[in-house]
């Protein structure tokens, strides 16, 4: 009897115990400002997170209007769920991990109206890489874990545009040891120019806060190249009044120098996950997607996951 009576507690007491963490659960979900698929749909909105002052994929324009490649393709995942788009826009942090944790898992200190941490449903403009998804830490647990990245829209890589009345052509990194090259600090260009080839280019690397600033120190004479991100890099040259030419060199010691950009969500919101890329998905063999991309004077590249 005494036996039996214990077994009871026991089960009595496993069931209080998942029941105190279900409301505990549902208690945190509710601080946090969680928002699921069905929370999406109710609701009407989809809130999308974009950075700021980050052309060509989002900036605000002249019009103060928001602008951009994912500015777009936020407009098609919300016209693709049939509800209203809410831009989150984002001031860079240290790292992606800390702006993914920042904005879309944890959120940001600042609460909206309603009490709840502000942050967003999605997150555009993420890394999509199957070891850096599945990065562990020194005690092996998933880096990402909170997270769930997916649906690659495009390609980025490094490039140069230079000035073709300073240079007739870059064949190879080593024009760099004699003609200035600007880059934004604080980036993988800057790193790697400063102290590839034993630091011979590092004299001639110029540092800007901007890579706009870098471009118009280009047009200006200032130096007689750039190096920065393939879309920003393209983009400036298409409004740079026909004055520069874009390089189709490599970047010997680089490492990697082609990456695929996606989107994430919450790590246990698949159902909007799948929702989401199936609306990429609809833009993208319908050509939309690339029409919005090469409309910024950015070459569109199909991601691997999709050829």
């Amino acid at each position: 009897m005494a036996v039996r009576l214990m077994a009871f507690n026991n089960r009595l007491f496993r069931t209080g115990l998942v029941g105190l963490l279900v409301c505990l659960t549902g208690l945190f979900s509710a601080l946090a400002g969680a928002r699921s698929f069905d929370d999406i749909i109710d609701a009407g909105e989809i809130t999308v997170a974009v950075y700021a002052g980050f052309p060509p994929y989002s900036y605000v324009n002249g019009e103060h209007q928001p602008e951009g490649i994912d500015v777009g393709v936020a407009r098609f995942l919300a016209e693709g769920l049939g509800v209203r788009l809410r831009l989150h826009w984002v001031t860079p942090d240290e790292s992606v991990e800390d702006d993914m944790r920042n904005h879309l898992w944890k959120g940001m200190n600042l609460t909206s109206e309603d009490g709840k941490r502000v942050k967003a449903d999605v997150m555009l403009r993420i890394p999509y890489d199957r070891e850096y998804s599945q990065l562990r830490d020194d005690v092996g647990l998933l880096v990402h874990e909170r997270v769930h990245m997916f649906a690659p829209y495009q390609v980025e890589r490094w490039q140069i545009a230079y000035n073709p009345a300073k240079l007739e052509a870059v064949p190879t990194m080593a024009v760099f040891q004699y003609h200035p090259i600007g880059v934004e600090v604080d980036t993988v260009p800057q790193f790697y120019l400063t102290t590839a080839f034993a630091g011979r280019m590092r004299a001639n690397t110029h540092s800007f806060h901007a890579m706009t600033e870098a471009f118009d120190a280009m047009l200006s004479g200032e130096v007689d190249a750039v190096m920065g991100m393939r879309s920003q890099v393209q983009w400036l040259n298409a409004n740079g009044n026909g004055k520069s030419e874009l390089a189709e060199n490599g970047f010997p010691m680089l490492g990697k120098q082609q990456w695929d950009i996606g989107m994430a969500v919450q790590g246990d919101y698949r159902q909007l996950a799948y929702a989401l890329e199936d609306a990429l998905i609809e833009k993208m063999q319908n050509g939309e997607l690339q029409k919005l991309i090469e409309s910024y004077g950015v070459v569109y590249q199909v991601p691997g996951v999709y050829q």
